[in-house]
């Protein structure tokens, strides 16, 4: 009758481990490899598929921004091209805050009018101011910056006082008088207007109506 015996390691167990072998055995894992043997092909592709659509991605929205562009302007050719301003344009469109006496107002027109001398208690041979009054002579220049010729007329430019009370320019007293014509484009003159104010009559401002299809424009005199 045999008997089973336990088998008993024998001097070679556990088997020797190779240093050259591609794992070795560890106290945490079952298995590690060495470092030698990592491919970073897959980390490589992986990244190359993220830049490539990180770029279809841009392209796009830049695309579609494109189409919605196009579409617009289809729609509506002037809503995409935004003019630029006549410089003096988006100046003293109102008594309460007129343009400075060196600055040029333009109107709807392309009209443009500056103050070029304002001369105070003046004198003129023609004309004598009434009692407690006196003469304002205001030298203007007119300037058509269209493409279209332009009226003029030196009745459209009114004197107003701090209670905006009305003086009209008075015709035909002084040489080289504004009085009234047309200019083609590209063009311009200059012209004197004579008004009688109050004396010491102060905060004056020039008010240009420029005809009917223009909002006024205001200029504070010195």
């Amino acid at each position: 009758m045999s008997q089973y015996y336990p088998q008993q390691p024998g001097p070679f167990y556990p088997p020797e481990q190779n240093p050259e072998d591609d794992y070795y055995q560890d106290a945490d894992y079952e298995y590690e490899y060495d470092d030698d043997d990592y491919d970073d092909s897959d980390s490589t592709r992986k990244w190359i598929l993220t830049a490539v659509a990180a770029g279809c991605l841009i392209f796009f929205c830049f695309g579609c921004c494109v189409v919605a562009g196009i579409g617009l302007w289809i729609l509506d050719p002037g809503s995409s091209l935004v003019a630029t301003p006549i410089p003096g344009s988006d100046i003293g469109l109102s008594f309460n805050d007129p343009a400075f006496p060196d600055e040029s107002v333009v109107n709807e027109q392309a009209m443009q009018l500056t103050i070029l001398q304002v001369n105070r208690n003046a004198s003129l041979p023609t004309l004598a101011p009434a009692e407690g009054g006196e003469l304002i002579i205001v030298t203007v220049e007119v300037v058509n910056l269209g493409e279209e010729e332009r009226d003029f007329n030196e009745r459209d430019l009114i004197l107003l006082n701090s209670f905006e009370e009305a003086y009209l320019p008075i015709p035909g007293v002084v040489d080289g008088a504004l009085g009234r014509g047309s200019l083609p484009p590209d063009s311009g003159l200059e012209g004197r207007l004579v008004y009688e104010v109050a004396a010491g009559e102060f905060d004056l401002v020039l008010m240009w109506e420029g005809g009917t299809d223009s909002q006024p424009r205001y200029i504070w005199l010195e």
